[in-house]
């Protein structure tokens, strides 16, 4: 992995998990996740207005792909909003950011692409696991399988789930417009036109589940007569566009998509300690082991 991926996903891991800790903090919901992904696509309007021209050329089945990110997005989003609203931040942002690690490492290993993965990166993709299996347990002794089936890691089961789509369709994607020849852009014109198509996606999936749930709906006309959460809900739209633009970015300079789905996990030790401190959660031993052993996996990932 070169070095220009490694500062970009480093700077994007920060980032991720300073908008995770603001969304924490206000009770995140499908209504509020909706709010910040409108944002982002406003913010981004003016690429498509740029190039609009040449939106004709877009191949169909990047468009398929398109629509399958945001269905991707709202399922990471749904189970991310419900993990939050029902645990600790310490626990429920590094379920969510590690899981998908060792699953989009075996989709790669199915479709053909696992001999790029090397033996260490491979070990500390088993790492990051590990520590995903340790991390919700209270105590080593007396394992329960009702440590396993909390409203929190189920949650985080289904973001991850979410994740681990949006980030193979998303490469996918990036591919087949980098080599589309009828598209007069370069590598960065491409990944940010992406960037604007994938927000306005996932605005209008999320716009829909919010519309048809009832609850969702309440939450939004709350969301939006609460000027603090409106403008929390909005800024956070703009950190998650930048955020996932530099990850888009990065894709360019490595050989393997799971190198980036496993190196961006930096951002697990930074979400945890931001939640053990600032938000004064828990520290039981597994919760600090299992962080642990999930950074030791990422640096492994990163020098395999």
């Amino acid at each position: 992995m070169s070095w220009t991926a490694v500062l970009l996903i480093i700077t994007s891991a920060f980032m991720h998990a300073l908008w995770n800790l603001v969304s924490k903090r206000r009770n995140p919901s499908l209504a509020f996740f909706f709010v910040a992904a409108a944002s982002a696509a406003l913010v981004a309007s003016p690429l498509l207005a740029v190039h609009w021209r040449l939106l004709p050329l877009i191949p169909t089945s990047v468009w398929t792909l398109i629509v399958a990110t945001g269905l991707a997005q709202a399922v990471y989003f749904s189970g991310l909003a419900g993990a939050y609203r029902h645990g600790d931040m310490s626990l429920a942002y590094p379920l969510a950011r590690a899981l998908p690690v060792l699953a989009v490492a075996a989709i790669s290993i199915l479709i053909g692409k696992g001999a790029q993965i090397g033996h260490i990166g491979l070990f500390g993709m088993v790492l990051i696991t590990f520590g995903c299996v340790i991390l919700p347990l209270p105590r080593f002794r007396g394992l329960k399988l009702g440590d396993y089936t909390s409203t929190v890691y189920l949650m985080a089961i289904v973001a991850a789930m979410g994740t681990t789509a949006y980030t193979l369709i998303d490469d996918a994607a990036l591919r087949q417009l980098r080599m589309a020849a009828d598209l007069p852009l370069s590598t960065t014109s491409i990944t940010l036109l992406f960037i604007a198509l994938q927000a306005l996606s996932t605005t209008i999936t999320l716009g829909f589940f919010t519309v048809v749930q009832g609850p969702e709906r309440q939450r939004l006309s709350a969301l939006i007569r609460t000027r603090r959460q409106l403008v929390s809900g909005m800024l956070t739209g703009v950190f998650i566009m930048a955020t996932y633009g530099l990850v888009l970015a990065s894709m360019a300079y490595v050989r393997n998509v799971s190198y980036v789905a496993a190196f961006r996990q930096l951002s697990i030790p930074i979400g945890a300690i931001l939640g053990l401190t600032l938000q004064h959660e828990a520290r039981y031993q597994p919760k600090l082991v299992g962080i642990a052993v999930i950074t030791i996996g990422l640096v492994l990932v990163g020098i395999g």
